[in-house]
This record gives C-alpha cells, sequence and structure tokens, in this order.
C-alpha cells in the first residue's frame, strides 16, 4: 500500500468515530485555518463546526450539503477521471455559492492519484482557467520535483494562469524545517501558498506503538508552527491532515481519539 492509499484510507478512519459535543470556545477563527475532511461519515458537519476553522475541502468538487456557517467550502479537481466538461459546471455551481477559489489536480505525479502527465495536465489547464476562480496548482508529492518544476516552468512559458500553489507536507515535529520549505517554495514559483495537507509522520514505524513522534512531540510541534504559519505573509491558507489513531505512520498526528472526541492535538488546532 503506497502513502496516498494510506492516507486516504487513514482518513476515512479518523472520521468514522462518535459524534463529539461541540465545543464552546470563545476564540476567533483564524482565517487561514483549514482542513482536509472527508463527508462520507455520519457527524462530519459536527466535528467541521466543533473545530471553528474557516474553510475546508473534501477531494472533491461539490459542496456537500450542512456545511455550518461561517465555513467555506473550497472544492477541488481532483483528477481528469470524469468528463472534461463538467469543470465548467463545477465553476458555475461555485460561483453561485461565493466560492472564489479552485484546487487543481490532487498529486498528478502518483500513479494511484491524479496520475497526469506534465502534458495532460498543462493541456486540461485552461478548462480551470475558464472558470473565472482563482485557481491553486496541483499539489503534487514533493511542491518542487520535476513534475511540478516542468509544469511551472512549461505553465509560465504558455502564460497560464496559476494563483497560488498548493504544497504537501508530513515531515518530523520541528517547525524550522517546514517554515523554511515554505519560504523555499515560495522563493521558487513567486506565489502565495496553500498548505493543503501537512501532518507529522514517521514513514519507518513499523507499527503505530512504535512511531518516533510521541503526541507530546507532535502537539509542541503544532503549538510552535501555527502561529509562524499564521505570520507568514505569502501563506494564504492550511489545512491538517486528519488521520486516524490506528495510523502507523500518521496516528500521532490524529485530531480524534477512537470515539470520535478531540485528542490533545485536536483541542490544540481548534484553539491556536
Amino acid at each position: 500500500m503506497n502513502r496516498r492509499t494510506f492516507l486516504q484510507l487513514s482518513l476515512m478512519a479518523a472520521l468514522s468515530g462518535g459524534t463529539p459535543a461541540l465545543a464552546k470556545s470563545t476564540r476567533a477563527a483564524s482565517v487561514k485555518k483549514g482542513l482536509g475532511l472527508g463527508t462520507q461519515s455520519e457527524g462530519w458537519a459536527d466535528k467541521l463546526k466543533e473545530m471553528q476553522i474557516n474553510w475546508f475541502y473534501t477531494w472533491g468538487p461539490k459542496a456537500p450539503s450542512g456545511i455550518p456557517d461561517g465555513t467555506s467550502f473550497i472544492p477541488m479537481i481532483w483528477g481528469l477521471k470524469g468528463k472534461k466538461e463538467n469543470i465548467a459546471g463545477v465553476g458555475q455551481a461555485a460561483k453561485a455559492l461565493g466560492i472564489k477559489e479552485l484546487l487543481g489536480f490532487n498529486e498528478p505525479d502518483q500513479t494511484k492519484q491524479a496520475n497526469l502527465s506534465v502534458e495532460e495536465a498543462l493541456a486540461a489547464w485552461p478548462l480551470l482557467m475558464k472558470t473565472g476562480l482563482r485557481l491553486g496548482s496541483p499539489g503534487c508529492v514533493q511542491p518542487d520535483n520535476d513534475w511540478m518544476k516542468s509544469f511551472m516552468a512549461a505553465a509560465k512559458r504558455k502564460k497560464l494562469r496559476i494563483d497560488f500553489v498548493c504544497v504537501h507536507n508530513y515531515g518530523g515535529p520541528s517547525p524550522d524545517p517546514l517554515i523554511k520549505r515554505l519560504e523555499s517554495i515560495h522563493k521558487l514559483y513567486g506565489k502565495p501558498i496553500w498548505l493543503t495537507e501537512f501532518a507529522v509522520g514517521d514513514w519507518e514505524a513499523p507499527s503505530a506503538g512504535e512511531n518516533r513522534h510521541k503526541p507530546d512531540a507532535v502537539l509542541r510541534f503544532m503549538e510552535k508552527v501555527l502561529p509562524r504559519l499564521e505570520r507568514l505573509d505569502f501563506l494564504e491558507r492550511y489545512a491538517w491532515f486528519p488521520a486516524s489513531p490506528k495510523s502507523t505512520p500518521l496516528g500521532t498526528s490524529a485530531l480524534y481519539d477512537d470515539a470520535g472526541k478531540l485528542t490533545r492535538l485536536g483541542q490544540c488546532y481548534r484553539d491556536i
């Protein structure tokens, strides 16, 4: 099982717990703070409301019903497995709801994700441009790998519009490498950044209990990095990946426990 398939399965597992009681935090929600959240499981809207975030996305193009007031949905054109002409309909539906942004292809450099060549992505990009929405770049496994560099360079030559760059990051529990990474990507492409997936991962862990990154270390990481993300002027949005607590590499990054209640990390993400 590859990393992306594992992330999808762990996301679904994380959302299968019971619906927690709604929090009573009086803190104002961050404009930047968001969440990648599947809507297959009952109680997803309550979890979204409890987290008190500004925005979310589902890796899909259609806004689900029951979105809590004050929370914005951002659609994504995950790949090109559907009819290309449907992209125009996504744009029309988004505008009708007051949505202003659209996320591009999800990890097109992965065979079990969007699985697109650079040429295929470039050929389809004008369809996304025609929606008139602000466009987020494809979100590659690494934002500076050969696929992404080739896409961004060709898009510039062809004068294709990309308004912000989407970044995924599953590193260790140290804020400095993440901040330096974001600064590097911003300098490389000269675009605003959306950190659309991030968490702390131990991809060499043999089991969940042997994950090197213990909950206390991940909590300290979050406490330190969120204020820094808020201060980065070129970073427009960020979204934590809510993995299952049973996940071997990502269980210590879980926002919810097995019963569907907020972990200490989840409370931190809600409150900072």
